[in-house]
């Protein structure tokens, strides 16, 4: 049997790009920032799935990073510590097999919208992509595989707060759309081996 794949979304207009293209029953709007997502991973943390996905939009601030790539966690790096994505490999060449220009790396998880400083800041420490979510989500999935894709939208270049930003933000939408069937297939690779593996790691 199929694992049961469940892909979290935080923002509705992410939500809905994600649900065109799984359809509803795969995709749980998750709420933005840590709070809500606190909430939400509490709530999801005996639910009956097999396999995690988290995946919306994302500011870049990896030096190589462009507006509308696609970048896939290998960490989370949160307040709370450090969770590991071991299965971030096999997430990668299902994307990059469909296309997509994929980035590996850490992602890492604030409480608020970075800017300018603080930008670089985090790319001075490895980190690809910044987001409010992510590695407070990841507690849901527990020793389930877990998987963290987000599409780039804004870079130090391009920040958030420019007038070519909805157009990007659109684009980033269009291909987080575009990325929704590669989801499930790779659910359906993911090994009792790496499922074994997948428990986080705090430090």
């Amino acid at each position: 049997m199929s694992p049961q794949l469940l892909v979290c979304a935080p923002l509705g207009l992410e939500a809905r790009a994600l649900r065109a293209a799984l359809g509803e029953k795969y995709v749980r709007r998750t709420g933005c920032g840590p709070r809500r997502s606190a909430r939400s991973a509490a709530a999801l943390t005996g639910a009956d799935f097999d396999v995690l996905v988290i995946a919306g939009l994302a500011g870049g601030i990896g030096a190589e990073v462009r507006s509308g790539d696609v970048i896939v966690a290998d960490e989370l790096r949160g307040q709370r510590g450090t969770v590991r994505c071991p299965s971030a490999p096999s997430l990668v060449a299902e994307l990059r097999r469909a296309g997509f220009p994929v980035h590996c790396g850490p992602i890492a998880t604030t409480d608020h919208i970075v800017h300018g400083a603080q930008r670089a800041e985090l790319a001075g420490t490895g980190a690809l992509a910044v987001d409010m979510e992510s590695a407070v989500l990841a507690e849901a999935a527990g020793s389930r595989p877990l998987g963290v894709v987000r599409v780039v939208v804004d870079t130090a270049r391009q920040p958030l707060l420019r007038p070519g930003t909805p157009s990007r933000a659109l684009a980033a939408l269009a291909r987080l759309h575009a990325i929704g069937p590669c989801l499930p297939r790779w659910g359906r690779t993911v090994s009792p081996e790496i499922r074994s593996a997948a428990s986080k790691e705090l430090y």
